[in-house]
Parts: C-alpha cells; structure tokens; sequence
C-alpha cells in the first residue's frame, strides 16, 4: 500500500512496517489511525522528513519501534497518543518541539532521551506512561507543563535542569515510585498538586526563601528540606 502524508511527503506499508519518504512537513491532520493502524509494527521516518503530525500514528495499538531522523525538528500533538506497546522511539538532537499529549498513554515505554534543543514540555506529554523509569530533562526547558509525567507510577529518578521556572499543575501526580526531588533555585512558579499522591515521596530539595513550598507538600508526606 502507497499513499502521500505531505506536499512533498509520502508512504508504502510492507509487512509491518510504514515507511515515509520525501522531504518537509507531514500534513498536520494525517492520521494513520485507520485501515492499516492495526497492522503496523514499526515506523521509518527517512531523512529530509522535517515534522511529525497531531495525531498520526495515534491508537496505532501494535506499534513497538519507531526510527525518525535528524531532520526531524517537531512532533506533533498527540502524535503517538495511546501507542500501548510502543517500545522503543529515538528523538532526534534537532528536535526542539514536541505537541501535548505527544506520547500519552505509551504504557510499554521503559526509557526515552530527551533532546538538547528542547525549551519546554508541553501538557500531559508523558502522562500515563507507567513504563517510564528515569527522565532527564535536558538544559533550556524553561516549563514543565501541566500533567506532563502524571501516572508516571514507575517513575524512579527525575533530574530537573538548573534554569527550569515552572513546574505545571499535577506535573507529576501519581509518581507512586519517586522518592527524591531536588527544586532547582531557577524555579519561580509550581503548580497545585504537582506531586500529589506520589506516595514514596520521602524528600523534596528545595530553594529557601520560596513562596511555593506548601504546593510542594500536597497530597504527599515528603520532607521538605531547604538548601
């Protein structure tokens, strides 16, 4: 099977695997969530693609491995949304976007490096990811969204970057594994319940002097250490 996913884009699906060739952006509306979503297993991004699209490879229910290229610079919204076996994905170093809800709901994804290029992570993009052991967030994410690494329940070590400024409303809520957090001095603003029911919470790092250290606190029984 062919078909086009960009002006300049297209695709053949062979035994498993959805290959897309060409250069540019994918449709931002193509969605490969149809006929064959059952049957891909494996997705191939060749170089000169430059974006993947809101939506396209969501609900694809057996899809384990995914090879996009450097070209890649953005991911769209909910592009792997509810990929439930999805293993393994590299991001490539030129990605500097990557859309809500990105990678929701990617129960089989144990481990992702995240890229250097990245400013922010934007809402619920590793929500429901109850797979994920250890995130690094990289330098330059300035925002944390809202909802980002909720029900993360396997969730062992985050690092926080050291110019971080805002950790969004429920970032990690149901991280039932975490034990440790360290607040960099560079955050201004954390929102309600951001560690709520993180129930191995034993201790939060934290800047002296904050005026957010009770939203800290909610919904865990941590001990919140100033430094």
């Amino acid at each position: 099977m062919t078909g086009t996913c960009g002006e300049n884009l297209t695709w053949t699906f062979d035994g498993g695997t959805l290959t897309i060739s060409g250069e540019g952006q994918m449709d931002e509306q193509q969605n490969f969530s149809g006929v064959i979503s059952e049957s891909i297993e494996r997705v191939v991004v060749e170089e000169g693609a430059t974006s993947i699209g809101n939506f396209a490879f969501s609900f694809c229910d057996n899809l384990r491995r995914v090879e996009l290229p450097d070209s890649v610079i953005e991911i769209g919204t909910s592009a792997f949304v509810f990929c439930g076996k999805l293993e393994r994905i590299n991001l490539p170093a030129n990605v500097v976007t990557i859309g809500k809800s990105a990678f929701c709901g990617c129960w089989s994804l144990e481990k992702i490096l995240l890229p250097e290029k990245l400013n922010a992570i934007d809402d619920d993009v590793f929500n429901s990811c109850s797979g994920l052991r250890a995130i690094k967030i990289p330098d330059g994410v300035k925002e944390i969204g809202n909802k980002t690494f909720q029900s993360c329940e396997r969730l062992e070590k985050v690092e926080l970057p050291a110019d971080v400024e805002k950790i969004g409303y429920k970032a990690f809520e149901n991280c039932e594994n975490l034990t440790t957090i360290t607040i960099p001095a560079s955050v201004k603003e954390v929102g309600n319940s951001a560690f709520y029911a993180c129930d191995s919470l034993e201790t939060i790092y934290y800047p002296a002097g904050t005026n957010y250290a009770d939203k800290l606190r909610e919904g865990n029984v941590a001990e919140l250490i100033p430094y």
